[in-house]
């Protein structure tokens, strides 16, 4: 009886001895799977020349103004420096994967691509967030896509126009650059890292966690919705909490005939919010096994400069991160003042500042979540 008990207890034994081997084998194939696509969506920010000309008031309309000569070989970027890291271990502590900086700036970038477009397109969604390690606020600040700027590089032009000039004009990487050079000149804040994402990669996304519910405040009808093909088509949303899956959700994010894109501003944000609270109600940010999954939907719909190790710090930090903590902001039309001539509106200064205050933590914010 006791060597039967104890064949029992040797088989048991090699049974979850074999299963843990399996485990940890599919885990270490992930990750080498899942850093090989994350990898893929690295690229590198180039180092943009000081201003060459002085900015003008004239819209910059041709394409001549806008791209410039095809860049030098000289300005092509070189591979982006990562910090190696290994997997996460079981042993791995919250601590050690804590922000090593205290605040982060990090621009997100939506570009309107087409399947039909061969180059880089304008981003027609612009958002600033803004992390606080310490006090664990998060803040998002919406640009509207039509405001008119000083290009840090020179010239003028709508905000949205920065990420394919700078790709035309410098070379790959040259767009990240000059999106970020340009929103921290308008700021006047630093811009440590951009994410960018077409509109294939946010449906990716939401069909990845199954689906966003929102809580549409008001009636929303678009007689004329764009569409891929260049065309446009009807579309409507009723008031109160709906599921919307990820093509829903893309035209909640994008239309704006029914408002303005200040309306559209306040949408996307809300759509970011609802993304956020569904991987937290999934437990996405826990997860270790299966994130080649989600990694390999976005190949390819993504593009970052954030490094690995950052990745995962911000990944942690999101895990303890409180609702009542993610304030947004915008500039809107109650901050702009009209321009003629061609161009659209700039804001005010005076209005900018007190935004950015606010964004940043350093005034009284009154933002409430909408």
């Amino acid at each position: 009886m006791l060597a039967l008990h104890r064949r029992i207890l040797i088989g048991a034994a090699t049974v979850i001895s074999v299963i843990v081997v399996a485990t940890l084998l599919r885990i270490g194939f992930e990750w080498s799977q899942a850093l090989a696509d994350i990898d893929a969506m690295i690229v590198t920010p180039v180092a943009l020349p000081t201003e060459v000309v002085s900015p003008t008031a004239q819209p910059i309309t041709s394409s001549e103004e806008i791209y410039g000569p095809p860049p030098p070989p000289s300005t092509q970027p070189t591979t982006l420096p990562t910090t190696q890291i290994d997997p996460p271990s079981a042993t791995a502590t919250a601590e050690a994967l804590k922000l090593s900086r205290p605040e982060l700036n990090i621009l997100l970038l939506g570009t309107d691509a087409r399947p039909d477009d061969t180059g880089p397109t304008r981003t027609d969604a612009i958002v600033l967030v803004h992390i606080a390690r310490d006090t664990g606020r998060v803040s998002m600040l919406s640009i509207p896509r039509d405001l008119w700027v000083s290009y840090p590089t020179g010239g003028e032009g709508r905000i949205n126009a920065a990420y394919a000039i700078g790709e035309h004009r410098f070379g790959p990487g040259g767009g990240a650059a000059l999106a970020k050079s340009t929103v921290s000149k308008l700021l006047g804040i630093p811009v440590d890292y951009f994410i960018l994402i077409n509109f294939d990669g946010f449906k990716k996304i939401i069909d990845i966690i199954g689906g966003i519910e929102i809580d549409v405040p008001r009636p929303i009808y678009d007689p004329a919705y764009p569409t891929e093909d260049y065309g446009t088509i009807e579309v409507s949303f009723d008031t109160g909490r709906q599921w919307m899956d990820s093509e829903r959700a893309l035209i909640y994010a994008r239309t704006r005939h029914a408002d303005s894109d200040f309306g559209r501003n306040q949408r996307q944000q809300q759509v970011l919010m609802a993304i956020f609270q569904r991987i937290r109600e999934r437990g996405l940010l826990q997860q270790v096994t299966s994130i080649d999954d989600y990694t390999g939907a976005l190949r390819g719909y993504v593009l970052t400069d954030l490094n690995r190790r950052t990745m995962l710090e911000l990944a942690n930090f999101a895990r303890t991160v409180r609702e009542e903590n993610i304030l947004r902001y915008a500039i809107d039309s109650s901050s702009i003042v009209e321009l003629g001539g061609g161009a659209t509106f700039r804001v005010q200064p005076q209005a900018l500042k007190r935004i950015v205050a606010q964004f940043t933590g350093e005034a009284v914010s009154t933002a409430g979540g909408e």
